[in-house]
């Protein structure tokens, strides 16, 4: 049986680009493989073979996230995204709103996957990816996201952030009231909540009080860097610094 989506408290979702990864992942302690690659963005897409060796060797209580990318306003390209990384086994589906600019082009693009879902793998949920630096492209404002992923019959929301070159994480683009405010909008509209965004141990702190379901790591489990080799002894720092 999957564990809850609405864990007791605050869970680590660790991003993986290899059923290796999500191997030492998974032993390290994280509650959520997320498969993304980080070579097509912020949330890049990974292909569904690699969502398929990563969803055989996960333990079976524990979800597979799947990244669509940092998804342009186009609903039907979504929706054909996420049946196919659904069909690979993940049953957690996160897209990022970098295309819609305001509420209703996130609501037609999110609605058009949960309809998806529902008619193909009703076992499977959508994660709207709101992105904290979404003013410098014109993208919807991450706090107006709960409302539309409601609306659209979203099971979640992820606070992340799109240009991951720039150095700064989620607590340096938004303050700390504002990321509390996107929480507990999460919570007003039946939503699990989840934080990312180059986030370290330092963040951990900081985040943790707020009380989001999940928070996710990269660049802070690996070796060098997000797109190098994910270190086990980091992932187990991380959950026990959590715990």
């Amino acid at each position: 049986m999957m564990r809850d989506l609405f864990p007791q408290s605050t869970c680590m979702l660790a991003s993986v680009l290899s059923a290796d990864e999500a191997v030492e992942a998974a032993e390290g302690g994280a509650c959520v493989i997320d498969v993304k690659n980080p070579f097509e963005g912020a949330l890049g897409a990974p292909l569904p073979s690699v969502i398929r060796e990563i969803r055989s060797v996960t333990p079976g209580d524990l979800h597979v996230s799947a990244a669509l990318g940092d998804m342009p306003c186009l609903p039907g390209t979504a929706a054909l995204a996420a049946l196919g990384a659904a069909s690979a086994g993940a049953t957690i589906l996160k897209v990022g709103l970098y295309g819609p600019s305001n509420e209703k082009e996130a609501f037609d693009l999110l609605d058009a996957v949960t309809g998806t879902l529902e008619d193909f793998f009703p076992g499977s949920v959508l994660v709207a990816g709101a992105y904290a630096d979404a003013a410098g492209f014109g993208g919807v404002d991450p706090l107006d996201v709960p409302r539309c992923s409601a609306r659209a019959g979203a099971a979640g929301c992820l606070l992340d952030t799109f240009d991951k070159s720039s150095g700064r994480g989620l607590l340096d683009l938004l303050g700390i009231d504002i990321v509390e405010c996107f929480v507990k909008r999460c919570r007003e509209h039946g939503l699990f909540c989840a934080l990312a965004g180059s986030l370290g141990p330092e963040d951990v702190s900081m985040l943790l009080p707020l009380g989001p379901d999940y928070l996710g790591f990269r660049g802070a489990l690996c070796s060098g860097g997000r797109t190098s080799s994910l270190v086990r002894k980091k992932v187990e720092s991380l959950a026990a610094l959590m715990a």
